[in-house]
């Protein structure tokens, strides 16, 4: 959710402050309490328990499918060109292993 503001600056000239609204780990955690019935330190310990064994699935390679919420993966980045702007100079970026999520069709807005 964006959230525009528009304030003065002491010059005069108007400004628009565009927020974006993003829910953090606590405010996830009472929503679930509230929701389940469930006491906030339950909900995050089954949270945390669920990240950590996300996490060590994606360490160990294999994909995680939560059906209906979306599937992570590990993704192979190649090497690749690119430019230094501070040395001026062109550089190798290494490959690198990448998460990525696919979302499912719960989450279609």
């Amino acid at each position: 959710m964006v959230i525009r503001k528009s304030e003065t600056d002491e010059s005069g000239l108007s400004l628009i402050i565009l927020k974006t609204k993003r829910m953090n780990k606590k405010e996830l955690i009472q929503k679930v309490a509230i929701r389940s019935g469930m006491s906030q330190a339950d909900v995050e310990r089954v949270l945390n328990h669920i990240t950590d064994t996300v996490r060590d699935s994606l360490h160990n390679e294999e994909s995680v499918t939560l059906v209906g919420f979306g599937s992570f993966r590990v993704q192979e980045r190649a090497s690749r060109a690119g430019y230094n702007p501070s040395a001026g100079q062109k550089m190798q970026i290494p490959a690198k292993k990448i998460v990525k999520f696919r979302p499912g069709k719960a989450l279609e807005i």
